[in-house]
This record gives C-alpha cells, structure tokens and sequence, in this order.
C-alpha cells in the first residue's frame, strides 16, 4: 500500500492552489536576474562577437567560391588543353607518317637511280674494256705482222741468199701478208 499512498499524495499536491510562475517551481527573483544576464550577454555577443564572426564566415565562404569557380576554369582550361595537346600530337603523327612515305619514296627513287647509273656505267666499262681489247688486238696483229714480215724477210734471204733491196722487201711482205690473211 506505500504505492497507493504515494499516488494519493501526488495527486493531493497537484490539486493544490499554486498559480502563475510558481506552478513551475520557479524562483521569481531568481529567474529575473538570469534574464537580464542573458539579454547582456546576447547584447555582448551581438555587437561585439557576431560582427566578426559573421565577417570571417563570409569571407570564408566567398573564398570558398572563388576556390570552386577557380577548380572550375582550371578544369576547362585542362580539358582544352588536353584536346590541343590531342590534336597537336594527331598532326605530328600525320606529317612523321607523310615524311616517312616520302624517305621511302627517295630511297626507291635513289636506288633505282643508282641501279640505272650502276647499269649504264657497267656498259661503258664493258664497250671500254671491248674497244681496248680491239686496240690490243689491232697491236698484237701489227706486231704478228713486223715480226711476220721479219721472219720472211730473213728466210728469203737465207733462200735466196743475196740482200734485197727495199722496194723488193716491201713488195715481199706485202705479198706475203696477203697470202696469209
């Protein structure tokens, strides 16, 4: 039964007669200065701490925008960059692939000009070599032929025993030359 007593008083209390502030258990006196010592400190606060404050939070947030707008127009100026950097480097390939076609153009041009110029000088040097073994030969034979002559000159006289005279030796190695070719 303690409970029930407990629950009577309580209800007993709650029906008492109190009004106002006092119906709150509130100290009247107490509650008046904590007021004033309130609005002091929101009037401190509100000259003299929230200027700055308010200040320092909107500078704050106007550097943090200038930072995005920043990040914004370095991103656009990379991503622009990259395409001309992409372009830059798509020409090059197009000139180093249009240089390279040409060396391999020359060199085919330039070895077939020294194979034509190899060809041509090789036939020179045979029609060369072919006319100096023609002169050789000429020399050859016109020696074959002073020996020749010599040769039947002496075996004449060794026949005939008597030197001939020049027009005779002449006459004979002509004749003679002509027997033979």
């Amino acid at each position: 039964m303690v409970l029930g007593e407990i629950l009577i008083i309580k209800f007993a209390e709650a029906d008492s007669p109190q009004g106002g502030i006092s119906a709150f258990n509130i100290n009247l006196k107490s509650f008046i200065f904590q007021l004033i010592t309130f609005v002091i400190v929101l009037l401190i606060i509100k000259r003299w701490v929230l200027p700055p404050l308010t200040k320092t939070l909107e500078d704050r947030r106007q550097t943090l925008e200038k930072s995005l707008v920043q990040a914004k127009e370095t991103e656009e100026t990379l991503a622009r960059a990259e395409e001309q950097a992409g372009q830059i480097l798509h020409k090059t390939r197009e000139q180093a692939d249009t240089a390279i076609l040409e060396a391999k153009t020359q060199a085919r041009e330039v070895v077939s000009a020294a194979e034509g110029d190899a060809h041509v000088q090789s036939l020179r040097i045979i029609k060369e070599a072919e006319a100096q073994l023609a002169q050789e030969r000429a020399k050859l034979r016109d020696e074959l032929k002073e020996e020749l002559a010599g040769l039947v000159t002496e075996a004449t006289e060794k026949v005939l025993r008597t030197k001939l005279t020049a027009s005779d030796d002449r006459r004979l190695i002509e004749q003679s030359i002509k027997e033979l070719a």
